[in-house]
């Protein structure tokens, strides 16, 4: 029997004989992974080239999955084409503002206190000039005068009787708002002077000195008149007003008296004042005046008229309004 071990020196000897050589083996099993690699990146570029689709050109773009895009044809000039615009867009019309025609000085003559006076009114109307009358609530010939002036080149207004300083020693008439009423009593009242006079396109005030200094009642009344889309005149009947911050302050559509016409009942005084409400006008784009139905105001306006009209454009309220808040 052989001896324990003698199987480990026969194993060295035959080693030895085959030749082995670890070194030998290490660059075999390289040189085989660098040929795999070689075979897969052949084998890739291959794909690459006979199996995936060619890549788009270069003036092409993509659009974007999922998102429809039109079809847009794009026209290139050197000066943009301004006549084809023109004849495929119809612009829009241009923005209206109301200026006149004339020279674009609007002037509006108020003639306040109508309604007590028929034959008065009737001699207004039959000056076939743009006026506006302001109608005091509950006058007699209110109906009759208000038909007659719609047929006229007239316009209607609510002359709102408020409460003076000096009251009750001087009464501003019937419906006349007051500063001791609430707000309910305030609100009723008005609303009753306003349907009282249909067909008003705005309201100024008759008297009012004490009222018009109370910001809390203005905007009371104005919020009345911007429900019913009218249009307030400040008489301008005391210094201390507050109409113009109520009026901004509610977005109502407003304008202040410029000129007292005739407060004093003289031809000479009528005449002057007349001449300087055109000089107000002149001076700052627009104006309003005020004058009442008395005979002698009559007579001056009926001689001044072609004046007038030569001077300024002589339009309604509603429009000098308008042209301020443009």
């Amino acid at each position: 029997m052989a001896k324990k071990g003698s199987a480990k020196p026969k194993v060295r000897k035959n080693r030895k004989k085959a030749g082995f050589n670890p070194t030998r083996q290490v660059m075999k099993i390289v040189t085989g992974l660098t040929l795999l690699v070689c075979l897969v990146i052949t084998a890739a570029l291959l794909a690459n080239r006979f199996l995936m689709r060619p890549s788009p050109p270069v003036a092409s773009t993509p659009k974007p999955m999922g998102i429809a895009q039109p079809e847009i044809e794009l026209v290139h000039h050197s000066v943009p084409d301004y006549e084809a615009f023109h004849r495929k867009v119809v612009p829009p019309a241009p923005i209206t503002r109301a200026k006149p025609v004339t020279n674009g000085i609007p002037v509006a003559i108020i003639i306040d206190d109508i309604g007590y006076d028929r034959k008065m009114a009737d001699a207004f109307l039959a000056l076939d000039a743009p006026l506006t009358f302001s109608m005091l609530p509950q006058g007699p010939f209110n109906r009759r005068i208000i038909d007659q002036a719609l047929k006229k080149d007239v316009e209607i207004m609510l002359h709102l009787p408020m409460e003076p300083e000096n009251y009750p020693g001087v009464d501003p008439g019937p419906g006349a708002l007051l500063t001791s009423m609430n707000p309910d009593e305030l609100i009723f009242q008005l609303n009753a002077n306003l349907d009282s006079i249909p067909d008003i396109k705005g309201v100024n005030n008759h008297m009012g000195s004490k009222l018009t200094a109370s910001s809390e009642q203005m905007r009371q009344i104005f919020t009345i008149l911007k429900k019913r889309n009218l249009f307030f005149v400040d008489s301008r009947t005391s210094v201390k007003t507050l109409c113009r911050p109520s009026a901004k302050l509610l977005q109502l559509p407003f304008a202040e008296r410029d000129v007292f016409i005739d407060h004093e009942q003289t031809p000479a005084f009528v005449r002057k004042q007349l001449k300087r409400l055109i000089k107000r006008a002149r001076r700052q784009g627009y104006a309003i005046g005020i004058a009442h139905p008395h005979a002698v105001t009559l007579a001056v306006l009926k001689e001044m008229l072609p004046e007038l009209k030569a001077a300024v454009s002589l339009t309604y309220a509603s429009k000098v309004v308008a042209f301020q808040q443009g």
